[in-house]
């Protein structure tokens, strides 16, 4: 059996008993559900009602929408797009550009949440097979294992095998051709100290832009756990599985959604013209394959003493897509033809009847203007009509290989409890570029499986590790813990093309220190207060691009500190915090040729990252559970955000004076592009019986992105926008014949179908569409 330290019992009991609603067997809620656990730094854990107001279609990610200071943002309402996906917290991003939030899964790590070799919690989890997710807003546990967290991390929690033995099947059909299956068989007590389960899912859905062609997503997923019992040792095990197809969103500017705020200018008819179908919607695609596995051995040593062993496995490996609509012409450093390295001597969009180049037509300037000006080399107007026209189809390739090992020892000595612990990674990423020709430009994109040229290949070899001690001393009412952590990072860069390793990079943090202190006030009523020091790693990512001047990159960094109070007594369970962040070292990609107009399909490892500066916050965070009645329960949540640069962008000023042919950016002082000041949540839940229904409202207000003009500082502005969402369902005991119950839920996001932008790419000038009203009904059954 597990034994736990004595206030770690504590910690863990109030957790669990408050972290979700309990329900009598009517259904009605027994108590009330509070929004933290009793720790010196802010913290939340999700409701039941949060899971409820999701369908079984959508991510993981999605439930966490509603806690203070987070905002969760994906392609559409089911997830079904990583490349699009957003999520930000206190001023912190991941994003297509950022990872400066830490993530894991039962405490494993979850290898980084960035688009290339990365992998968020929704490709480790199913929301059946979710338990809870403990996030800690600014200041994370000082064991969680992630080179992320400078903001704060999320810990998702998947749910333990049932004592019962149960089979369970469930369908889901929705909005945009959802329709997903799931299905988990629960073995109950077997072997007298061992339960598990084993699930599988399949889920298919089309974007919700355009018709026909217009791409989707297609998810095979697939769980395993078990947990055994052997006296002083539980054995915890737990296997997932991830293959996933999906076609990507498309960011938009302002203008373009003032136009059309239906579409993200990818399209879903093949017209023939390349210049034209770069944009068609299947060729933007994400494939990824994820296996995660990890024992977890948990050995009580002593009544007083636990120590718990996590070794694990992960396999990431996909592919992204572009079709450029145009051919390279490949050469290497003596300007010779080559297929493999080298850099791009010029493409060309039509060829010839025997496949030779083609230039425009002498005198011609005609030009198409969407997506973006093709100039005359890309426009069909200026060639011949017996004029063929060509475009690529370009794979990047991803792979990444994690072995790695946590360790934590907890050990209670009269008012002490002792924890330390160690996380130990090697982590090996591979990413190569092809590009392949389609075979009839004239007619679709398919292309031959052999590439015409292998742009890069290159291997990232990460060593990792993490040591922690942390001492929380109980002296009467007052709870006061110190801590100390430190990084130790390696990372090397092989390039296989020019068989050249580089040097070393060290990525070390300094000892980053953390104190806080707990006081209970009376039996209702605790007041907290924390400091830490967080950090991020450089990642992998800074070693692709060879302008990257590596001795002049420092690790970022982030000094969080918390004031807070907790109420939890009869039917009303509070939080509030106030908190300061100073960021420093913030670290951006500067991407060459940036003046230029649509994509860059041939940017390759060009382009530098830089330390740009810091970023300070100062913030409010509330939340609070209110049960009207034993049936009835009101959930509110308020996050007010101020983020300010503290200094000019280095890449576009010098000594205050804008750098010629750079554009206006930010300077100290400005707001933070894309970073909410405010957002409030309102919801509402009713359980009667068998019968439950809720409905949730949150606001997020305006955003502020890149500026426009550097007389004026002119900005853009994104409007504020409120979405809400509905769900209802029905539960019924059945105990016929191999029945046992059904479940009928139904839920409806977006009610009102408003239009708005959503999350950004994080440069302040486009924006990903908020998914429209969208509405999934799920039929389960229990055997």
């Amino acid at each position: 059996m597990r034994t736990l330290t004595k206030q770690s019992t504590l910690s863990l009991a109030i957790a669990l008993a408050f972290s979700t609603n309990s329900f009598a067997n009517n259904n009605e809620i027994e108590e009330v559900t509070v929004v933290a656990k009793p720790t010196s730094y802010a913290n939340s854990v999700i409701e039941q009602s949060m899971i409820e107001q999701q369908s079984s279609v959508s991510s993981v990610l999605a439930v966490i929408d509603n806690l203070p200071g987070i905002s969760i943002n994906e392609g559409d309402a089911f997830g079904g797009d990583d490349w699009s996906t957003t999520i930000t917290m206190r001023g912190f991003s991941i994003d297509g550009n950022q990872q400066q939030l830490g993530m894991t899964v039962d405490g494993i790590p979850n290898g980084g949440s960035n688009y290339g070799g990365g992998a968020k919690a929704n490709r480790y989890l199913d929301s059946e097979n979710l338990a809870t997710v403990e996030v800690g807003q600014g200041t994370s546990d000082i064991a969680s294992a992630s080179l992320e967290a400078l903001g704060g991390t999320f810990n998702f929690v998947s749910k333990d095998p049932s004592l019962e033995k149960s089979t369970t099947f469930a369908y889901t059909n929705g909005d945009h051709n959802a329709s997903r299956y799931y299905f988990k068989h629960e073995t109950g007590s077997i072997f007298n100290n061992t339960q598990a389960y084993v699930s599988y899912s399949q889920t298919d859905t089309s974007r919700w832009i355009g018709d026909g062609s217009n791409g989707g997503k297609d998810n095979q997923h697939a769980e395993l756990k078990f947990v055994s019992n052997f006296d002083a040792l539980t054995l915890t095990g737990r296997l997932s599985y991830d293959d996933v197809s999906e076609t990507n969103y498309n960011s938009v500017s302002l203008e373009q959604f003032a136009q059309t705020p239906d579409w993200d200018q990818l399209t879903w008819n093949w017209t023939g013209t390349p210049h034209f179908d770069q944009m068609f919607a299947e060729g933007w695609g994400t494939l990824r394959e994820n296996t995660l596995g990890y024992l977890k051995f948990e050995y009580a040593i002593s009544p007083s003493s636990l120590l718990t062993v996590s070794p694990y496995y992960h396999k990431n490996s996909g592919r992204g897509d572009w079709i450029p609509p145009y051919l390279t012409s490949p050469v290497d450093e003596n300007g010779n033809p080559t297929t493999e390295g080298g850099s791009n001597a010029g493409s060309y969009g039509f060829v010839d009847s025997d496949g030779k180049p083609l230039a425009p037509n002498e005198g011609c300037t005609q030009s198409l203007s969407w997506p973006w000006e093709s100039g005359p080399g890309l426009n069909p107007a200026c060639y011949s009509a017996d004029a063929t026209p060509v475009m690529s189809y370009r794979h990047t390739h991803y792979d990444k290989n994690r072995l790695g090992l946590t360790a934590n020892y907890q050990l209670t000595l009269g008012m002490h409890d002792i924890e330390a612990g160690i996380w130990y990674e090697q982590s090996e990423r591979d990413e190569s570029r092809d590009w392949h020709k389609v075979i009839d430009a004239r007619v679709y994109h398919h292309f031959d499986s052999t590439p015409y040229w292998t742009q890069y290949k290159n291997t990232f070899d990460t060593d990792t590790f993490k040591w922690y001690l942390q001492d929380s001393m109980a002296l009467g009412d007052f709870t006061l813990n110190m801590g100390a952590k430190q990084y130790l990072v390696e990372l090397q860069k092989y390039d296989h093309f020019n068989d050249i390793s580089s040097d070393k990079v060290d990525s070390d943090s300094d000892v980053l220190f953390s104190a806080g202190v707990l006081y209970q006030l009376n039996s209702s009523t605790e007041l907290f207060a924390s400091y830490s020091e967080n950090f991020a790693a450089i990642k992998d990512g800074v070693l692709e691009r060879d302008s990257s001047t590596l001795t002049d990159i420092e690790p970022e960094t982030a000094e969080n500190i918390d004031f807070g109070v907790r109420y939890n007594a009869d039917r009303l369970s509070l939080t509030a915090t106030a908190y300061s962040i100073e960021f420093e070292n913030r670290i951006t990609f500067i991407a060459p040729g940036s003046d230029t107009s649509g994509i860059d399909y041939t940017i390759g490892t060009n382009g530098s990252y830089i330390n740009v500066g810091g970023i300070e916050s100062q913030g409010f965070e509330l939340s609070a559970s209110y049960m009207l009645t034993n049936e009835w329960n009101i959930y509110t949540s308020y996050t007010n955000n101020s983020s300010e640069y503290a200094s000019d962008d280095p890449s576009s000023y010098a000594n205050g004076e804008l750098i010629d042919g750079a554009g206006p950016s930010f300077r100290a002082g400005d707001d933070v592009i894309d970073a909410p000041s405010d957002m409030f949540v309102l919801s509402t839940d009713y359980y009667s019986g068998d019968f439950r229904f809720g409905i949730s409202a949150k606001y997020t207000g305006e955003r502020l992105g890149a500026w426009t003009d550097e007389q004026t500082r002119i900005r853009n502005e994104v409007d504020g926008y409120t979405v809400i969402d509905f769900n209802a369902g029905y539960y019924a005991e059945v105990n016929a014949g191999a029945f046992k119950s059904i479940d009928i839920a139904f839920a409806v996001t977006n009610l009102t179908d408003k239009q708005y932008l959503a999350g950004g790419t994080g440069n302040g000038s486009t924006y990903f569409i908020g998914a429209p009203r969208t509405a999934a009904l799920t039929f389960t059954a229990n055997f």
